[in-house]
């Protein structure tokens, strides 16, 4: 009797255990028995006050599309530059802009082993400028949450959910990496 009942007992939980959070594959390969499931979502509109310590999403636009205006918009936030900054076997940059940071430690001839590393003081932030795209890199998760509500609130709508959720506007692509905290814009 007592093997009886624990074999009903594991029969009943398998059963539970298979019904969590499947679904079941019809002919027409829905998976809801054949009906279709009506999605609205709705379009908030997005109202974000940019970080002062930080170059805004418009700014970069700015500063993507004519990078002539890229020296003195970042004077405005206090970034100081270096030309020619190479990330050791990952990317070459033009130009790394950086504020509330060091630089890491050369490994050879203007490599470096890293980008530039978080001080203490204020937002630390970079901007690593190359021919066909920017990348704008912060430190903490407030700052990267205030540039990506930035993003939506500019227009851009998102694109492919990814590694890198990717933002468009038709004109530009901006990759919005939450694992590195960086914002990275390109043309379409």
């Amino acid at each position: 009797m007592r093997k009886i009942i624990i074999s009903i007992a594991a029969v009943a939980i398998t059963a539970m255990i298979a019904a969590c959070g499947t679904s079941q594959k019809t002919a027409n390969g829905s998976g809801n028995n054949g009906k279709t499931a009506a999605v609205t979502t709705q379009d908030t509109t997005v109202n974000v006050v940019p970080n002062s310590e930080v170059l805004s999403i418009k700014e970069l636009i700015g500063v993507f599309a004519d990078e002539t205006n890229a020296d003195e918009a970042m004077s405005k936030y206090g970034y100081k530059v270096k030309k020619g900054y190479e990330v050791f076997r990952v990317d070459k940059y033009d130009k790394v802009y950086y504020k509330n940071c060091r630089l890491p430690k050369i490994i050879t001839d203007g490599k470096y082993e890293d980008y530039p590393r978080a001080m203490r003081q204020g937002v630390s932030s970079y901007v690593a400028v190359k021919g066909e795209s920017m990348m704008l890199g912060v430190f903490n998760n407030n700052a990267y949450q205030n540039l990506v509500d930035q993003v939506k609130m500019n227009g851009f709508h998102l694109d492919m959910e990814g590694n890198e959720d990717i933002y468009t506007d038709g004109k530009y692509y901006i990759a919005c990496n939450k694992s590195n905290r960086t914002i990275r814009i390109q043309k379409v």
